[in-house]
Order: C-alpha cells, then structure tokens, then sequence
C-alpha cells in the first residue's frame, strides 16, 4: 500500500487489515481501540491501545489490523532544526563550490 505520509489517519478492522514495507521511523499513534501489529522481520507482536504510539522499528512487511475495530494516524518523521540547517548548508556550501570558477 502506498500511503501519503503526514498526519494520515486509517481505520482498521478484524477484516480490513492494512499491510505495508519500507516504514520504519514512522511513528504510528492508536487513536481509538486496540491495534495488532505484526512484521516479518521481527519476532513477536505489538498491541496498541488508544493513546499508545510506536515507533515502526522495521523495514520489513508489516501487518496491522483492529481487535476488533481501531482507528491509528500514521506521523512520518520530522528534520531536526539543527540537522535541517545543516543539510541546507551543505547543499548551499556544495552548490557554490561546484559552480564557482
């Protein structure tokens, strides 16, 4: 599933589960209900409930689903300002490096 991240919102059910790859980093938020969480990767499961936040420790396949109905938000994350500053000055610094005569 290829999701737009953000403050994206899903629900998930017993028969609507939800299963995606390549997330980790990605803080997930149980808003409402309990969540299952499982990866392919990895040995064990995960149980949110509402108000628990996770995370995704992952690259692998992970399988997500509500027992029996639950409601998540999907936070991707944020650039420390620091790091950003940093970044930004290292593209600038490059940039004048490689096109100054």
């Amino acid at each position: 599933m290829n999701i737009e991240l953000g403050n994206t919102t899903l629900h998930v059910t017993e028969s609507n589960k939800v299963s995606f790859s390549r997330a980790k980093n990605i803080r997930l938020e149980c808003v409402h209900g309990n969540i299952w969480l499982t990866f392919n990767d990895l040995q064990g499961d995960f149980l949110l409930a509402k108000g628990d936040q996770l995370i995704i420790p992952s690259n692998g396949i992970a399988l997500i689903q509500g027992l029996p109905a639950a409601t998540m938000k999907i936070i991707s994350p944020q650039i420390a300002p620091n790091n950003l500053a940093r970044l930004l000055s290292s593209i600038r610094n490059h940039f004048l490096i490689t096109v100054s005569p």
